[in-house]
């Protein structure tokens, strides 16, 4: 028996874009970690993402272990995509019950080395698109009889790396989570924020390349996170074990914020 039976799951950035870590047939990120955790947690997974091939193969892959998925292409800067996205869960699985916001874009620089439409597309893709697929999910959540949403921020939403609109529009997002958790309560919805730090991701590997060795020694436990971990605490938050757990924010960092 798992913790999600019986569930709906919709989780948007649910593809990995980029090299396997060695030894991986496939690709993993946080998003299809998770879907493939939960998905083994007995939910049945709707996987969305912006290229409709990703979201294909994270489903293939939890179909392949005998689980439930289907996928979905799913553009996040429009609007009504994040829409279709949730009217393709209900229509496939028949409710909705779980929503997982991954999806997340790293560009511009620092205050001076940003421009407006960098920042714009920043604020589009990783806050306005949370805002805009929970207002969507929660109307179906609360017909479901309940449920639980975790977005996914970021150690940046505390530390500075230089880098403005992404450390801006993490932050935000715990706004963003804490008052949709107050409006949620209402409907048995939970709301919480996951702060994944320095991950082994296929997204990393892609934008900068193995980082294990430069970064390694500045983690208290000596190595960089992976995507299955950050899978296993997105999926106790979605769970009943997280029951009594709402509007706060759940750090997974190897203890680096604590040095």
């Amino acid at each position: 028996m798992g913790r999600l039976d019986g569930k709906v799951l919709l989780v948007i950035g649910g593809g990995a874009d980029g090299p396997p870590r060695e030894g991986e047939t496939l690709a993993i990120g946080n998003g299809r970690a998770t879907s493939i955790i939960c998905a083994r947690e007995g939910a049945a997974v709707m996987v969305a993402d912006l290229k409709l091939a990703l979201a294909e193969e994270t489903a293939a892959a939890i179909v392949k272990e005998g689980g439930r998925a289907k996928a979905v292409a799913c553009d996040v800067s429009r609007e009504e995509d994040c829409r279709a996205a949730v009217e393709t869960t209900v229509q496939n699985f028949g409710a909705l019950h779980l929503l997982v916001n991954n999806v997340g874009i790293g560009i511009g620089g620092n205050l001076v080395k940003t421009s407006t439409d960098q920042f714009d597309r920043m604020l589009s893709v990783n806050l306005r698109s949370h805002f805009l697929t929970m207002r969507y999910a929660l109307p179906e959540m609360a017909k479901a009889g309940g449920g639980a949403i975790v977005n996914v921020s970021s150690l940046a939403a505390q530390r500075s790396n230089s880098m403005i609109s992404y450390e801006a529009t993490k932050a935000a997002l715990l706004g963003l989570s804490r008052s949709a958790a107050m409006t949620a309560a209402r409907d048995n919805v939970r709301v919480n924020t996951i702060l994944p730090g320095l991950i082994n991701s296929t997204m990393v590997r892609r934008a900068i390349g193995d980082r294990e060795a430069a970064v390694a020694p500045r983690i208290p436990m000596r190595r960089q996170g992976t995507p299955w971990e950050i899978g296993k605490a997105i999926a106790f938050l979605l769970s009943d074990d997280a029951s009594y757990i709402t509007g706060t924010e759940l750090i997974v960092d190897g203890g680096l914020s604590a040095r």
